[in-house]
């Protein structure tokens, strides 16, 4: 399986305050905010190619398939990538790095509001 990231031409400008100026987040719900969004853009602009030589969308599964070939080492599962997208969860640096070499960018990209690839 081989996993293409296609550039997004409407970037918006990743602005991550969707709450009120009183209610500010924590370091915490920022962190995953950030995560949460930068992985679901990447899922989203990316196509997974099959042995048929097809393409289709990238899902959790086949995202959780891959990382679990690829870096062994590396503990993720589809609820647990589900819980990143949401914001449910932050994750390890080594599954950031591992997530970073999948979508060939810079692990910063994950954890900066500023888009950089």
């Amino acid at each position: 399986m081989s996993i293409t990231v296609v550039a997004d031409t409407h970037a918006d400008g990743g602005d991550l305050t969707h709450q009120d100026a009183g209610d500010a987040l924590t370091p915490r719900q920022a962190a995953a905010a950030i995560f949460s969004s930068r992985l679901s853009e990447l899922i989203a602009e990316s196509v997974v190619s099959t042995e048929d030589g097809s393409t289709r969308s990238l899902t959790l599964y086949s995202l959780a398939q891959h990382l679990e070939l690829a870096y062994p080492d590396v503990p993720v599962s589809q609820s647990g990538l589900y819980r990143l997208i949401h914001g449910d969860a932050i994750p390890r640096l080594d599954l950031v790095i591992a997530l970073a070499r999948v979508f060939d960018v810079p692990p910063e990209y994950f954890v900066t509001e500023e888009k950089k690839r």
